[in-house]
């Protein structure tokens, strides 16, 4: 059988990176997507395209490459995203709205994008990179949560949409992973959240203190685990991926317990 095509977004580093490895390893046409062709160069992949999932004439320009040169798309992995972290009282709406243009609109417009192509073969699997912060808000994260709540509904009603059109849509819910991911949020956030004028400078503290220990699950493991999901012919609605097991106890908890446990796990 002929090798599936999978497109991945945000591949310049971290998880979309490993994925590119592994499952070009694991036999699949990588085809590795970055808003600058410059952080693909160490990337291995059958194609490398430039592709900014806020910007529809680039999602064009670059699935069209894809069905000229291969004529279908099989999986889709929406891996870009990135993270702001400060009070929901002090944040710029505009910086929330930035980040809700990668994490949420930029979903949107991937699934837009390769949904009639993926109808016209009657096949086709979308894997939507969500977080265990979908389901679990903590204090100082309200923005970046809410981003991930949203991935849920939206990989929810697609995979209702689209399965009668051969199409499985499932999100999977990292928890922390060793990557980039976490300088990026740094970069982002650090600054405003070492203000000590502000009201919340005790939060943002146990917050950046929270972060230099806390423990984050190897990007290999992740990607070997995703990989596993996405060989299996029936995808489940959604999995968790390198998630401890406190945190999958405190999905299921009430509200009043799982607040005060997350308060001591992050103080």
């Amino acid at each position: 059988m002929e090798s599936e095509i999978i497109l991945i977004t945000g591949c310049s580093s971290g998880l979309g990176r490993k994925l590119c490895i592994l499952l070009k390893e694991k036999g699949y046409r990588v085809v590795a997507t970055a808003r600058a062709m410059s952080k693909l160069n160490q990337v291995p992949a059958d194609l490398k395209l430039e592709l900014d999932v806020t910007d529809a004439k680039s999602i064009e320009n670059a699935i069209g490459t894809i069905i000229r040169q291969y004529g279908r798309i099989d999986v889709l992995v929406n891996n870009a995203g990135y993270s702001i972290r400060t009070a929901i009282e002090e944040i710029e709406l505009e910086e929330m709205s930035k980040m809700f243009d990668v994490n949420v609109y930029g979903i949107i417009r991937m699934i837009q994008a390769v949904a009639p192509y993926m109808r016209g073969q009657n096949s086709g699997k979308i894997i939507n990179i969500g977080s265990i912060s979908g389901k679990l808000t903590g204090y100082i994260n309200g923005a970046y949560c809410a981003s991930k709540h949203a991935v849920e509904a939206i990989s929810d009603a697609a995979r209702l949409e689209l399965q009668s059109f051969g199409i499985q849509v499932s999100v999977l819910e990292p928890g922390a992973i060793n990557t980039e991911f976490f300088k990026t949020l740094s970069v982002n956030s650090d600054e405003k959240m070492k203000n000590n004028t502000s009201a919340y400078a005790e939060l943002y503290q146990k917050d950046l203190n929270y972060r230099k220990k806390q423990k984050r699950a190897d990007a290999g493991k992740a990607a070997e685990d995703i990989y596993k999901k996405l060989k299996s012919n029936k995808l489940k609605a959604r999995y968790l991926i390198a998630v401890p097991k406190i945190l999958k106890l405190l999905i299921i908890l009430p509200d009043s317990i799982r607040e005060k446990i997350m308060f001591l796990l992050t103080s």
